[in-house]
């Protein structure tokens, strides 16, 4: 009789990168492009947290104007955004433009020129959500950034590892090539101003394509289900579309 003999993987970082990496080769598939780009992220999100283990993700598009728009989220609810995209984005040091220069698909805090617990947007934004620990990722489309991911864990899962780096390293170049098949920024501008939004519409609309819920965008706007439903009725019949992915394909141009 054979015995066969464990490998113990937890000692051998580079045999973890390896196989993390085959199997986001196996799995990643090319995004179709006429797949909704909400889908993707949501689907990319949760694959690299299952295998990375993240505490939250934040997959998010980057305008011409290098702003993170279309947010949409894993393990954080969307109205813990309102925050940032009201005063904190201007703080945050993985902002991209700060990353505008020379490609850097993977940047950590160890990155930063300034040390990330001791900077106000850290201690008055991210500590109070939980999180400790961030990672980026930066998608590209030639020279400019077109999309990010951060990655966020807690004090008690501590910071990423060597083969954890080595397999988000890796496992840019799927998420670059099918994010860039999937489309560009959903914007609330035109033709969003030719619709008669009123203000409370408008905030309804920058919700949805942030992908909140009824039940967040009624969180958020201290509303009930029953009127944020009313308003996404409003929105539909003014934009002309009868669901969510068709009124982000009209703020896309793309119906």
């Amino acid at each position: 009789m054979y015995e066969i003999a464990s490998v113990p993987l937890s000692r051998d970082p580079g045999r973890i990168a390896k196989i993390r990496f085959e199997v986001v080769a196996t799995t990643m598939r090319l995004l179709p492009e006429d797949e909704d780009p909400w889908s993707f992220k949501a689907e990319a999100m949760t694959f690299l947290a299952n295998v990375v283990n993240c505490s939250g993700v934040v997959f998010y598009s980057v305008d011409t104007r290098l702003n993170a728009v279309d947010h949409a989220f894993h393990r954080i609810r969307p109205v813990e955004n309102r925050s940032y995209t009201a005063h904190y984005h201007r703080l945050d040091p993985f902002h991209p433009r700060r990353f505008a220069g020379p490609r850097r698909p993977l940047v950590t805090m160890r990155d930063l020129p300034e040390r990330y617990e001791r900077g106000e947007y850290y201690r008055r934004f991210m500590a109070p959500l939980g999180f400790r620990h961030e990672a980026e990722l930066y998608l590209y489309s030639g020279a400019r950034i077109v999309g990010g991911l951060s990655l966020l864990r807690t004090a008690e899962l501590g910071d990423f590892a060597p083969a954890d780096l080595g397999f988000l390293d890796k496992a840019h170049a799927f998420l670059e090539h099918t994010f860039q098949a999937g489309g560009g920024p959903v914007g609330t501008g035109p033709p969003v101003a030719a619709w008669g939004l009123t203000p409370r519409e408008r905030e309804v609309v920058r919700l949805v394509c942030e992908g909140a819920s009824n039940a967040e965008i009624g969180a958020a706007l201290f509303i009930g289900v029953t009127t944020v439903k009313t308003h996404v009725r409003h929105v539909f019949e003014k934009a002309g579309v009868r669901s969510r992915t068709q009124l982000i394909a009209r703020l896309r141009g793309e119906g």
